[in-house]
């Protein structure tokens, strides 16, 4: 006997899951619903298989192949146009010369095949179909038969006023071949509309087998999910893939469950998934093969497809979630919503109950999504962002994708132009550098790998080096982010301007690559000890021998990676008393550290040694204000008649500090390029910890003051800064109507919108580059007048998003 597996439903009510696949290929419990019929068939002994396929034939032929692998013997037959149920069977005439059995390829069964073969048997019929009893029968082809099992009514998709029984028709047929001679080729017919009305016609030998067991059409995203929690309950009996590690809880291969997970089954997790610590998953959930579930995540009857990753602290209550999709940090998903394959959701985003998103789209932070998102192109985040190109940790940022984009960053350099490239300490990092390096050197670009460093080392053997660019990688893992993050400098060393960036970003999207023959591609070169001539010429800027003399107690804190190992080396040149600040404590903690063994400063450097916080001996710590004038004093007190670029969002009063001491201030974005660009070098005093904290040194030692005496001289001000959600879609709006608003106003546009204000004061109101939010800085005659200032332009912010 054989069998014929109808599968070329296009399941269009189960959009957006069906909207890249055929409806049989929709994955129940981690396979593809067609596969629990093949497995069905080949129980009962029917290994050889005819397969009708019309749309997206290939996504099925690719996956299940010859059969051999399932133990069984496809063929399949092509529809070229719809034929309809039964015409679909006429198209596979030529491989039905015996009795066979036909089952839908979209829905899920447990039934006798054997008890339903004989019954056909002892009824000598021509056509037998296998009945169920439902409790929405109007959904389906309702059928009601006499005592001796003939059928004597038929109705497809009756409304509830023409429902007559609740046995209706589940698509499973015993046929005789004869049927195919009331078939006519190429000519579109359907079983339950046609065939079988006309049987009836006939008084031909057309019965109805009244099966015990379950059944499921997966016909609607409802039947889908509920199908999936039957399966894990135990209510039809099909082989869960995995092994049942505790009751109710199936686990694939290399599947890695950390500690302080909560697993509360019935659940199924796929193969080479990673649930990370923290996670609760509770019952009916199954989690796809090779996805990643982040800390403190929260999962309860969700269905996860294959290579998911979920942020930390999503929590996903009841939706299903297709192949390939991104959930970034503290996103939230409702009951019966649906994600489609290859989405981005970006954090603190919201899908509201029973909304779908069709694939391909990128959900913006903190945005709220109400409705279904169909129509529309592909939202792609541009792939630089601020500060250069990130993205989760081997989820966005992974080796192909770093290889593709080193080749596009290849394709706009010149052929044989040489680069310098270095990274942070972490595995993760190293294995990125490597994928670009490879990348850059099929281009036929050259490299010189530094090792472990920080940006700042980079852009000064860039800025000094016979050399056309740079490339720094390092690991962001702030709140818990997991982000690795590449920063590209052109050949003075200064981050890449917009320009160059949409190069490569052009180059990257239309993949215009450029692969250099085999015998041009580029070498690789390494240096060591790359720090030795940073911290020489370093240390060259300041009186050296003075600063060694006053042997400064210095309390220092700062990442305690490898790719730090420089630092102390620096220090120990100037003859410093170093004290390590104890691991794991707070600036405050310092702070308190710091005063209590008299130290005579305390140096805190950010994890990109760019940025620098600072302890006066006293044990304050000094606000970002007062830093930014300490190093316009710095700068100029040894620059006389010179030039210093600072932010726009800088205090007023710097500008009198620069002219006492004869310099003069230029005002430019606040970005590290326009700063450098306007200085005319990569070191400088806002993104280079190593050389303000060497120059902070020095103040202390040739003025032989304590810093906590030396800043009382420096400006006092009273600036206001805060902080505002926006979605980046309604960002333009904003600024537009603030600018419309304050047209009458003494306004500045070098860097978002400057307020002057009539009474004194002023108001600097900066969207995010990447981030859905205003930043808002306000300065006044005191402190409370400025957060005033502050608070009514975060009003008009949250009021001009409403428009």
């Amino acid at each position: 006997m054989k069998g014929v597996i109808m599968a070329g439903g296009k399941g269009t009510r189960l959009r957006p899951l069906t909207c890249n696949i055929p409806k049989p290929m929709v994955p129940l419990v981690h396979k593809p619903v067609m596969e629990y019929s093949i497995e069905l068939l080949k129980k009962y002994g029917i290994t050889e298989i005819g397969v009708t396929l019309q749309y997206l034939p290939d996504v099925i032929k690719d996956y299940f192949g010859d059969g051999r692998r399932h133990g069984v013997n496809l063929h399949y037959f092509y529809e070229t146009t719809p034929l309809g149920t039964a015409g679909s069977i006429k198209n596979a005439e030529e491989f039905l010369d015996e009795r066979f059995i036909v089952i839908s390829g979209d829905g899920l069964t447990d039934f006798n095949l054997a008890k339903g073969i004989k019954f056909h048997e002892e009824k000598s019929a021509l056509t037998t179909i296998f009945m169920k009893p439902v409790d929405f029968p109007q959904e389906f082809g309702v059928v009601m038969t006499n005592e001796n099992d003939e059928i004597i009514r038929f109705l497809e998709k009756p409304s509830w006023n023409e429902v007559f029984s609740d046995t209706v028709n589940t698509g499973i047929y015993v046929l005789e071949p004869e049927i195919l001679q009331y078939l006519e080729e190429g000519i579109p017919t359907d079983f339950s509309h046609d065939l079988f009305p006309f049987l009836m016609k006939e008084k031909k030998a057309i019965y109805g087998y009244k099966a015990e067991g379950y059944w499921s059409d997966v016909g609607n995203l409802g039947t889908y999910r509920q199908t999936q929690f039957d399966m894990l309950n135990k209510k039809v009996n099909v082989r869960l893939p995995g092994k049942e590690i505790k009751k109710g809880i199936w686990v694939g291969k290399d599947v890695i469950v950390e500690e302080g997970v909560h697993l509360n089954g019935p659940l199924s997790i796929g193969d080479g998934t990673v649930i990370r610590t923290g996670a609760k998953v509770e019952c009916n959930t199954i989690i796809g093969s090779d996805s990643i579930l982040s800390t403190n995540c929260s999962l309860k009857q969700s269905i996860l497809w294959n290579d998911i990753y979920v942020g930390d602290s999503s929590e996903l209550r009841g939706t299903t979630i297709c192949k390939g999709t991104k959930l970034e940090y503290s996103v939230s998903l409702f009951e019966a919503s649906v994600v489609g394959e290859h989405c981005i959701l970006a954090s603190n985003s919201v899908i509201k109950p029973e909304v779908k998103v069709w694939p391909n789209k990128g959900i913006e932070e903190e945005a709220i999504v109400h409705t279904s998102l169909i129509w529309g192109k592909k939202v792609t985040k541009s792939l630089f962002n601020g500060r250069g190109i990130s993205g989760l940790a081997n989820v966005e940022i992974t080796p192909d994708f770093i290889a593709r984009l080193a080749a596009a960053y290849g394709a706009i350099l010149p052929h044989g132009g040489k680069i310098i490239l270095g990274s942070d300490s972490y595995s993760i990092t190293n294995l990125i550098k490597s994928s670009f390096q490879t990348g850059v050197l099929s281009a036929g670009i050259h490299t010189v790998d530094i090792g472990n460093t920080i940006g700042p080392v980079v852009r000064y053997l860039v800025e000094n080096g016979e050399v056309i660019g740079g490339v720094y990688f390092r690991f962001v893992n702030r709140n818990n982010e997991k982000q690795i993050s590449l920063e590209f400098y052109d050949q003075n060393g200064y981050p890449i301007s917009a320009i160059v960036e949409r190069k490569i970003e052009n180059a990257f999207w239309q993949e215009d690559y450029r692969r250099a023959s085999f015998d041009r591609i580029g070498i690789s070169t390494v240096m060591k000890n790359s720090e030795v001539n940073y911290i020489q010429r370093l240390i060259s800027f300041v009186r050296v021998n003075q600063i060694r003399k006053a042997k400064v107690k210095v309390v220092i804190d700062y990442d305690q990676c490898k790719h730090f190992y420089f630092i102390d080396r620096l220090l120990k040149e100037l003859n410093c008393e170093i004290y390590k600040a104890p691991k794991n404590k707070t600036v405050v903690e310092v702070a308190k550290y710091v005063k209590r063994i008299k130290a005579d400063i305390g140096i805190l450097i950010g994890e990109t040694g760019e940025y620098l916080k600072i302890v006066s001996d006293d044990g304050t710590i000094l606000e970002e204000e007062t830093i930014l004038a300490l190093y316009v004093m710095l700068h100029f007190y040894r620059n006389k008649g010179g030039i210093m670029a600072i932010p726009i969002h800088g205090n007023s009063e710097i500008e009198s500090l620069a002219n006492r001491l004869g310099g003069e201030i230029i005002r430019t974005k606040a970005n590290p390029r326009s700063i450098m660009k306007q200085d005319g070098t990569v070191f400088n005093f806002l993104f280079d910890a190593q050389y303000a904290f060497i120059h902070v040194l020095e103040i202390i030692v040739l003025k032989r003051k304590a810093i906590s005496e030396i800043t009382k001289h420096l400006p006092c001000v009273s600036l206001s800064r805060e902080s505002v959600p926006c979605p980046k879609t309604a960002k333009g709006l904003v600024m537009r109507m603030l600018i419309q608003e304050n047209s009458s106003k003494n306004i500045e546009l070098l860097d978002g919108i400057k307020v002057y204000h009539p009474e004194g004061g002023w108001t600097l109101i900066l969207p995010d580059n990447e981030k859905p939010i205003f930043t808002i800085y306000s300065q006044a005659k005191d402190i409370k007048d400025a957060k005033l200032l502050s608070s009514n332009y975060v009003k008009k912010i949250r009021n001009f998003q409403k428009f």
